[in-house]
């Protein structure tokens, strides 16, 4: 489907409409990187490196987001300049966290008893994208979700899907293992709701009006 750029009204890019096909192949992908050695086998302080490598490709490649970005969804380019320069930090603070998601021992009365916790990763998170903050909405789902150990889906909104594409192509640029970052575009009926209610996502992470999130709660409940 076109993607029209609401200055001039007029296609300028062309993306997939994805099927439910194409959100199971996805989803595969998504659940094969979480089983796959080359992601679980990675340690907590390998991951939070991986996370900064892609915050400092954020940081080199700011200005051609914040233009895509400009061009995709209409926001004023001194805006997407201040939301995508943010970015960086907040990538590079998520990369902190990943070794410090630390469990617990719990007191108990019966001295022969010992409890702990332990803090792992969930799986296939699936990340729902408004139109109007792409890449800042796309970030703080898609930093938290990968220092946990989690892989993600992305299915950004039909009306500016393009800089979300390219952060998952920086994502592998930065050395984040195939199908740990996944996008699939399309319209919210269709391939959002193919998402949602896929039985291999365990966590959805939704950004958006109340009406579309009555959508996603009953989706994901079937």
């Amino acid at each position: 489907f076109d993607s029209l750029n609401p200055a001039l009204a007029e296609p300028w890019a062309q993306l997939p409409d994805a099927d439910e096909a194409d959100v199971e192949r996805a989803v595969q992908a998504a659940q094969k990187a979480f089983e796959s050695p080359a992601w679980r086998g990675l340690t907590a302080t390998a991951r939070g490196k991986l996370l900064r490598r892609l915050g400092d490709l954020i940081a080199d490649n700011k200005e051609q987001l914040a233009q895509l970005e400009s061009r995709d969804n209409g926001k004023l380019i001194r805006e997407t300049r201040g939301q995508v320069s943010y970015l960086p930090e907040f990538f590079h603070y998520t990369a902190g966290l990943a070794d410090k998601l630390e469990g617990g021992t719990l007191p108990l009365d019966k001295p022969d008893l010992f409890a702990y916790t332990v803090h792992e990763p969930m799986g296939v998170v699936a990340g729902i994208i408004p139109w109007n903050s792409p890449l800042y909405l796309t970030a703080i789902k898609l930093a938290p979700a990968l220092a946990a150990g989690n892989t993600i889906v992305l299915k950004p909104s039909e009306h500016a899907s393009a800089s979300v594409l390219e952060l998952a192509r920086l994502a592998l640029e930065a050395g984040i293992p195939p199908g740990v970052v996944n996008v699939i575009t399309g319209y919210g009926p269709t391939t959002g709701a193919a998402l949602t209610r896929h039985p291999l996502v365990r966590k959805i992470a939704f950004t958006g009006g109340a009406a579309t999130a009555r959508h996603v709660v009953r989706s994901s409940a079937e």
